[in-house]
């Protein structure tokens, strides 16, 4: 039986029908996701006593970066962002949050935590900025525990606490709590950022990300 008129049942025209369904897909899932970028995320930027901040804390413009330890395209945001901070010394803080891409990534928990453990002795900032620059050593290793545990000793971390924290319950459900927050935006993966509550595109160089914070700090 044809399902079709017969002016339409020829190879050439099937052809362009399938085709025609192909980009009808597209389209949709285009508008499905771009239809949930720059609205406003419930309480996103809130900078709370729990979190991270680098830069001014009193600026007006914030930052809030959903990264991944593991995520190679977050290591080459991060010089990005630290040029954006130099250029914006007084009106940018940046927040820092955590979303683990454990799926994909098998490092990226413990070295979450590990920044999380740094952080109780004072060092979120300096494990941080450790971990993107030690990436390519640590990410594929079967030992990165151990690893995470030299790195805390490099900075001058007492090792046994940080060894302790490391499999702290509370530093665990910390990560956790900020990765179930990135499911619930359905953020589109590592890194995403949101520029005063909302969430933009990732912009692809220091002068655009600067043009975006110069917008947000005239509004």
């Amino acid at each position: 039986m044809k399902l079709l008129p017969k002016s339409l049942d020829t190879p050439q025209m099937k052809l362009v029908l399938g085709l025609v369904a192909v980009i009808v897909l597209v389209l949709a899932y285009y508008f499905y996701v771009t239809g949930t970028r720059g609205q406003e995320p419930v309480g996103v930027v809130e900078v709370t006593q729990t979190d991270h901040v680098r830069g001014n804390p009193t600026a007006k413009v914030t930052l809030v970066e959903f990264a991944d330890f593991q995520c190679p395209a977050c290591a080459v945001y991060e010089g990005l962002i630290q040029k954006v901070l130099a250029d914006n010394p007084q009106d940018l803080k940046v927040v820092f949050r955590h979303f683990p891409l454990m799926q994909i990534h098998k490092n990226a928990l413990i070295s979450a935590k590990a920044s999380e453990a740094a952080s109780v002795q004072g060092k979120f900032w300096e494990m941080h900025d450790l971990l993107f620059v030690k990436q390519a050593e640590w990410s594929g290793a079967l030992n990165a525990s151990s690893m995470m545990v030299t790195y805390a000793t490099s900075l001058g971390l007492d090792a046994k606490k940080f060894e302790a924290d490391l499999k702290s319950e509370a530093i665990e459900k910390k990560v956790m709590a900020e990765y179930q927050e990135a499911i619930r935006l359905k953020l589109p993966g590592t890194p995403s950022f949101f520029l005063n509550g909302k969430l933009i595109d990732s912009p692809r160089s220091p002068e655009e990300f600067n043009e975006l914070i110069k917008k947000a700090k005239a509004q």
